[in-house]
């Protein structure tokens, strides 16, 4: 790709972002400048279940720049096709991103329940199978699917395909609706008026109680985030983690948030049998504006 700043050769894909139109572009730096530039990302194929995602691999980075205040819904475990699914609480997730032109989304992994043929679990239980839960996840997104930012799997639907199907049905899941994949946790930056904020995600692993452990170690990792948001153990809640900061050799109050995203799967089985908390469905939104950061529970 040629540099328009000094038309060197030399250049390599930086990661991507979405521009104030909401189109996916996908960013170059000059090895020879170091000057970035951004050209459309563009897609071959329209309305396509086959269609290539943008895939964010280990250090990549996705950006998204917006001219105000932006609200990001963060649906993590989702468990479309479980028994204990709370269909409503998803279907008024779905209604409050359609209707609010600030509003985008994030899925977060385990967006399926996925329980692959002869894989033996205990306590746990689907209304469909991984198929019919895939095309059924599709069909409730697509209608929002211009509002997404990214999705990732979890270990429901990205480890379990993979070990037994040989196959990531969560990258599937991002090809159908022709958003970006991430492949791990890292940084997604969010720009509102030119200021920009730094969102850490991931699925999770760790079933502790105390959810803030885990954060700890996402933070200690990504250590320039603003936001710090995990899933996996259905734990629904937002805490401000305020430190004192020194800005123009003056001390200030930095605000940081830990987020633990909750779930759409109601009191299951297998969390009574192991005498789990008990926790109630929902999501988080977080709004990023020019000068602050607010975050709450739905």
């Amino acid at each position: 790709m040629l540099c328009p700043h000094c038309a060197s050769m030399h250049t390599k894909i930086h990661g991507y972002r979405r521009n104030t139109d909401n189109d996916l572009m996908q960013r170059h730096l000059c090895r020879k400048c170091n000057h970035t530039f951004t050209i459309p990302y563009e897609t071959q194929v329209q309305d396509s279940d086959t269609e290539e995602s943008v895939r964010v691999k280990s250090g990549g980075l996705l950006t998204f720049e917006y001219n105000g205040k932006i609200r990001i819904h963060g649906l993590t475990d989702v468990h479309v096709g479980a028994n204990e699914h709370d269909h409503e609480k998803l279907k008024e997730a779905i209604r409050v991103i359609k209707k609010d032109k600030f509003a985008r989304w994030f899925g977060n992994g385990d967006l399926i329940e996925c329980i692959p043929p002869n894989y033996h679990i205990p306590q746990r239980g689907q209304s469909m199978s991984p198929d019919d839960q895939y095309e059924e996840f599709i069909k409730l997104f697509r209608p929002i699917a211009d509002k997404c930012l990214f999705v990732r799997g979890g270990n429901h639907d990205y480890l379990r395909s993979v070990r037994v199907l040989d196959f990531d049905i969560s990258r599937g899941i991002a090809n159908a609706l022709q958003v970006p994949y991430y492949e791990l946790p890292g940084y997604t930056s969010i720009v509102t008026s030119g200021r920009t904020w730094n969102l850490v995600s991931g699925h999770g692993t760790s079933g502790a109680k105390n959810g803030d452990l885990e954060l700890d170690r996402l933070a200690a990792v990504y250590s320039d985030g603003d936001v710090f948001f995990l899933g996996h153990n259905h734990q629904l809640y937002t805490k401000p983690i305020d430190s004192i900061a020194i800005h123009n050799n003056e001390e200030t109050l930095h605000r940081r948030w830990y987020i633990r995203g909750g779930s759409f799967l109601r009191y299951a089985d297998y969390a009574r049998y192991s005498m789990y908390q008990i926790v109630r469905t929902g999501w988080v939104t977080m709004e990023f504006d020019e000068d602050r950061i607010e975050c709450w529970v739905n």
